[in-house]
């Protein structure tokens, strides 16, 4: 047993802070630290983001509506905004000054280009989605969110400084939102309810009595639904603990008389996991992933009664992305440079991906085919499958920032988005 161990508050609790990429005594970055984000409007009108941290066990109790979570954009007063995510060039041959065809660029709501004004580079992208190429939109905190039609960027204005974490594109509608809870939906026409500049509308949806009963100890993590499916699923785990632990998948959906409904994805006690990520194949065939390692398959999701089925990913590390090539074909990424494959070759279990170049956390995975998958993590990590083996991708103009990057997403071979702290990148500076 290590000091570190003997010290910590007990070995199981330790080992359990360090599967899902937290250590016991201190706190090193991003979900590391329980951090209280304030807005100060000065006397001039002008805002000062302001940021204080604290080591703990954690999360910091919230209000009934607003679950604790770590805060989408940080910065200490007085920091140049430049240098927020420095550190040091242990890496130095994976960032270049100058764009490369092989490296990520800077080219997104960030650029002095942007129609209506750059966002601020301390807001932290949360995630990418589109439809094709030339319909892309990036969210992000204290409600940002961007369009790219092909050519460039614009800003969208929300109307909310509520942080958005989930971009649900419908046919022929959009909905962002940072809780289930609270969607901004645009395209919708909605009777006696004020729109946005950005022409965005608040609704709040119907919700499932179970989730309204849970929703104070519920914290929002991602979402994902195909372009054609009925129903968006939800992922979700536990601020504390909770007796009865309420399920970590809930789905949402449009019903006929035109409002969302929140329902039930998998229900507790059947399926009471801390869900991190969720991806399909198609509408009916979803992947899940979470604390813990696990790992999941969804069938019928598009159904009345959705069913599953447990692998073992051979890991108790938190997994924080999944992406699903087929119904037979998985991935998945975590903490500490985790990355399982779910091929088929073993029916119960995911195969370890031994040779990853990174110790990094990984956030999210995406991919074009399976032979085409990108991964991105802490640090400015940026990682490609290409068939054969990992490696590591380079970035260009970033100088001594090291940002996390949070969300990757792809519409086809070559065109790959990347957002994190205070960046959005494209592979070789191309859409």
């Amino acid at each position: 047993m290590t000091a570190r161990e003997r010290t910590a508050p007990s070995r199981d609790a330790a080992l359990r802070d360090r599967a899902r990429g937290r250590d016991p005594e201190t706190s090193s970055r991003g979900k590391d630290l329980v951090l209280c984000l304030a807005i100060v409007a000065g006397a001039a009108g002008t805002g000062l983001i302001a940021a204080c941290a604290a080591d703990g066990a954690g999360p910091s109790q919230a209000p009934p509506d607003e679950p604790s979570r770590v805060p989408d954009a940080e910065v200490e007063a007085g920091v140049d905004a430049a240098e927020v995510d420095a550190g040091p060039c242990a890496d130095c041959e994976y960032f270049v000054d100058a764009c490369q065809a092989d490296a990520f660029c800077p080219n997104g709501p960030f650029e002095p280009s942007t129609v209506g004004g750059p966002l601020d580079v301390r807001t932290q992208i949360n995630v990418i989605r589109g439809r094709s190429a030339s319909d892309v939109w990036a969210a992000g905190a204290l409600g940002a969110l961007a369009h790219f039609d092909g050519t460039s960027w614009s800003r969208s204005e929300t109307g909310t400084m509520e942080s958005m974490r989930a971009v649900w594109l419908r046919d022929s509608d959009e909905v962002a939102f940072g809780r289930p809870e609270s969607l901004y939906t645009r395209g919708i026409d909605v009777p006696d309810a004020g729109a946005s500049a950005g022409g965005w509308t608040h609704q709040q949806p119907a919700l499932a009595s179970q989730y309204n009963q849970q929703r104070t100890k519920l914290i929002f993590e991602s979402a994902w639904g195909a372009p054609s499916a009925e129903w968006l699923w939800v992922a979700t785990r536990c601020q504390r603990s909770t007796i009865p632990a309420p399920s970590g998948l809930w789905r949402l959906h449009r019903s006929a008389a035109g409002t969302f409904e929140l329902a039930v994805g998998l229900p507790a006690p059947a399926f009471t996991e801390e869900i991190t990520s969720v991806h399909g194949s198609s509408p009916d065939v979803l992947w899940a992933v979470g604390l813990d390692g696990v790992m999941l398959r969804i069938t019928d999701a598009e159904g009345d009664a959705p069913a599953f089925e447990v692998f073992n990913s051979q890991t108790w590390n938190a997994l924080n992305g999944v992406w699903a090539a087929s119904s037979t074909d998985a991935w998945a990424v975590g903490v500490r440079g985790t990355i399982r494959h779910y091929s088929g070759a073993d029916a119960d279990r995911a195969e370890i991906v031994s040779d990853v170049p990174t110790t990094e956390n990984l956030n999210a995975i995406w991919g074009s085919s399976p032979t085409d998958v990108w991964a991105v993590g802490d640090a400015a990590v940026v990682l490609h499958y290409d068939g054969t083996r990992w490696s590591r991708v380079k970035i260009a103009g970033l100088g001594a920032r090291r940002p996390d990057l949070h969300t990757v997403w792809m519409p086809a071979p070559g065109h790959v988005w990347v957002g994190g702290h205070g960046v959005v990148l494209s592979l070789g500076g191309n859409p």
